[in-house]
């Protein structure tokens, strides 16, 4: 007997009745999802990254231009106290302008390195406000891509659709008289045979299909006609637990059988 390791498309497709392209869908839909995922993360991380080197390189020439200013202010200060020893030596007029054409060119070229790096103080604020914006903006990205995944995950989980559970379902119960068929709308049609001893290819059918707008499963179709109160009783036991497919097909074909 096949395992669900070794289960292929074409066995699977054979044993449910669902096409090879619904089947691969699955599949598929998983791998994209992410793709997807993994390629947003590496975007994100390489902005991030560049945006990190950038706020350094400009930390760097901030820091470079600290030094410059307070370079120039210690050469200020020198210029100061040699105007004002010149002045009480009684130095000569050129001396005293001089120095103070000297002071005047070091305090003209410390305003400029203060306005430069005021300026790039300015260009690092709104850097580091940006990596900030996107920083948030690649944590919702990350959140909302696991809200996807997870949402599709308990999708396949409720409608039973995972490969795991189609197979081990069928290898459970194909050899009980069980078939499954895809329907209309989304529909998942089951036959019963082997019920009826005296007619053992004697088809019992029920049709279950899950409602969009109340996310709980409907019970459609059932031949032989079934009291209304029993399959309410088996719907609520099933819309409690979306796993208890099991006890799903374990009550219908009781029910079927007290038909006879």
């Amino acid at each position: 007997m096949p395992t669900t390791s070794t289960m292929t498309t074409a066995t699977i497709t054979n044993y449910t009745g669902f096409t090879s392209t619904f089947v691969d869908r699955i599949a598929t839909s998983r791998r994209r999802l992410d793709q997807y995922v993994e390629t947003n993360k590496q975007k994100a991380d390489a902005l991030v990254a560049e945006l990190k080197t950038c706020e350094a390189n400009e930390q760097s020439k901030i820091d470079s231009l600290l030094r410059q200013l307070k370079s120039l202010q210690y050469e200020r200060g020198v210029a100061k106290d040699a105007n004002k020893a010149a002045a009480a030596a009684g130095g000569g007029t050129d001396g005293v302008t001089g120095v103070a054409e000297q002071r005047k060119k070091l305090e003209h070229k410390q305003a400029k390195l203060q306005q430069e790096v005021e300026m790039l103080q300015s260009k690092n604020r709104k850097e580091q406000s940006h990596l900030e914006e996107v920083l948030v903006k690649e944590k919702k990205a990350r959140q909302q891509a696991q809200e996807v995944r997870a949402k599709k995950m308990e999708i396949e989980a409720q409608r039973g659709m995972t490969m795991e559970d189609l197979t081990k379902g069928l290898l459970n119960y194909k050899y009980t008289g069980l078939a499954f068929q895809k329907g209309d709308n989304g529909a998942l049609n089951f036959k019963f045979t082997k019920i009826d001893h005296d007619h053992p290819d004697k088809p019992f059918t029920f049709a279950l299909i899950l409602d969009p707008d109340t996310d709980l499963y409907q019970l459609t179709d059932c031949n032989p006609r079934l009291d209304q109160n029993d399959i309410d009783e088996v719907l609520n036991v099933l819309n409690a637990d979306k796993h208890g497919f099991n006890g799903l097909v374990v009550r219908m074909r009781k029910l079927f059988k007290e038909t006879l």
